[in-house]
């Protein structure tokens, strides 16, 4: 790599995190998810209580609350805002790319582009890049596992109060962002340091005596926010945070339950493209992959997180987000291995192909069977599929130029795919993932004194986006009749799978409806 290309991929991904960060401002915040924290966070704030989240009024035990108080910290600074918030996860983002660089500049000292190379990698594992920009925990808590896993090589390497440092930071930061899912991330990697470690002269029970010290350092600071909280939000909220939110959801739960494989189809798509690039497997052939610290390292790292997540009965596809540096590491040191040009051309069209493959079926989407259900699809204009297309056609012509692809033009590709994605998706979704216009007019009953009730399971959908002061009352179908003949000049608001004909306001909600009607059409409402 020569000196003009090696201050390209320092400085060059720092634009490209760019660009993928001013997606946030093409949409709206999606429900049910992001708008569920910012409302914590916006509840948190309204009540000046910043130890004990709350949900529409009740305490909020699912989730601990740092990402909470980051969301304060900028409002403290700024006031409220909706970009604050929605800037914290490309925050994260960014400290994603600076720490996996550092903590591959540690694990291969002698091969200094491997650093650079390995946050692009990153950005462009597909997983990763779609979730970079969310108002989520899970880039959060990668940020916290990228610290420890840095940690651990910093002990190993002799650092050991430094190190030691780092893993207590990220335990204790991390049961404040997640819960003790940060256990799950990083103390396998920790308990197998024999297996990795290898030639370095460490003491086992010298880094053992360290993790327990280091482990018991961050539980205690994470106590010194739940226990006060625990007595501060009651009985039942103390039983949730410190045991029904962490064995309970961990081990016993039916939310989100999956088979032992489900994660296993979906990985060609997590890790899209760098299993499609034939350099990739011709570099790993070529590389001692059970050669070095750094590969043993992120091998242990990347298996254990992936068998772990597969056993437990809980699934979601970004549970697995915090694993995927380790992936990235692992494919920026076989891209540092010496392949033949007949080596580097065989499949290399592959990934060009895709692109312009993912391009026409995009352009062909409204024609697509079975899929001409979802209204958005046959929304979809011919831009999102020629700009796909477009990229598809650059790659092959650079392949043509140079005869290969570089990490750079396909992590370009990648992003630029996902930035033309994000605007195109949600110009066609704009009235099913935009919640506002419900959101206000929630705000306009209240401020009206008019009464209005949520019918069934409310996520607090709409009380940050509508800056609503007062809890949404909600009613099982069961009280509708009292609620009604009490407020006859009331409004109930339900989630509909079909849209009536007739309704004071519908409002689309991804594949649902969000239905307001007069109190008096109670009879009407078929909430999900």
């Amino acid at each position: 790599m020569t000196l003009s290309s090696q201050t390209l991929y320092r400085w060059g991904i720092f634009p490209l995190w760019l660009l993928l960060t001013t997606t946030i401002f093409f949409r709206q915040p999606i429900p049910i998810d992001e708008t569920r924290y910012l409302t914590v966070a916006w509840e948190m704030w309204l009540r000046g209580d910043f130890q004990v989240p709350y949900l529409n009024g009740h305490t909020y035990s699912h989730k601990p609350p740092l990402l909470f108080w980051l969301f304060h910290a900028g409002w403290a600074i700024f006031g409220v805002n909706d970009w604050w918030p929605r800037l914290v996860g490309p925050l994260c983002a960014l400290l994603n790319l600076v720490l996996i660089r550092q903590l591959a500049a540690k694990l291969w000292p002698n091969q200094p582009n491997v650093a650079l190379l390995a946050p692009w990698v990153l950005i462009a594992s597909l997983l990763w890049t779609l979730f970079a920009t969310s108002t989520m925990f899970d880039i959060l808590l990668t940020s916290l596992v990228l610290l420890a896993m840095l940690g651990f090589v910093e002990v190993v390497k002799g650092a050991e109060l430094k190190g030691w440092t780092f893993v207590a930071l990220s335990i204790g930061l991390g049961l404040l962002a997640k819960g003790p899912v940060i256990f799950l991330h990083i103390l396998p990697t920790a308990a197998l340091m024999v297996v990795w470690a290898g030639d370095e002269k460490v003491a086992v029970s010298r880094w053992f005596v360290g993790l327990l010290f280091a482990t018991l350092i961050a539980v205690m600071w994470a106590l010194a926010w739940a226990l006060p909280a625990a007595v501060a939000g009651g009985e039942e909220y103390a039983k949730a945070i410190l045991w029904h939110q962490t064995a309970d959801r961990t081990v016993g739960t039916n939310i989100h339950k999956r088979s032992l494989f489900w994660y296993l189809p979906f990985l060609p798509m997590f890790l899209f493209p760098w299993l499609f690039w034939s350099r990739f497997w011709c570099g790993l052939k070529t590389m001692k992959v059970w050669g070095d610290l750094g590969s043993r390292f992120c091998l242990v790292w990347l298996a254990s997180i992936f068998i772990i997540f597969s056993l437990l009965p809980s699934k979601q596809i970004h549970y697995l987000i915090p694993m995927l540096p380790a992936f990235a590491l692992l494919v920026a040191k076989a891209l540092q291995q010496t392949v033949s040009s007949t080596q580097r051309q065989i499949s290399e069209w592959l990934l060009p192909l895709l692109f312009v493959a993912i391009g026409v079926f995009l352009m062909l989407l409204p024609q697509v069977p079975g899929l001409s259900k979802w209204a958005w699809v046959q929304a979809v204009e011919l831009d999102w599929g020629l700009s796909v297309l477009a990229i598809g056609i650059v790659l092959s012509g650079v392949l043509l130029m140079r005869r290969e692809l570089n990490v750079m033009s396909l992590a370009a590709a990648v992003v630029v795919a996902i930035f033309v994605g994000f605007i195109c998706f949600f110009k066609y979704n704009d009235a099913t993932y935009n919640l506002q216009p419900a959101a206000l007019q929630v705000k306009a009953f209240n401020d009206q004194n008019v009464p209005v009730a949520f019918v069934g399971n409310y996520q607090g959908q709409l009380n940050f986006i509508g800056r609503l002061t007062q809890a949404l009352p909600t009613l099982s179908p069961e009280q509708l009749v009292d609620w009604s003949a009490q407020h006859p000049n009331g409004y109930l608001i339900s989630l509909e799978k079909d849209r009536p004909t007739e309704a004071f306001l519908a409002q689309g909600h991804r594949e649902y409806w969000l239905i307001f009607r007069p109190a008096a059409q109670f009879a009407l409402i078929k909430p999900l």
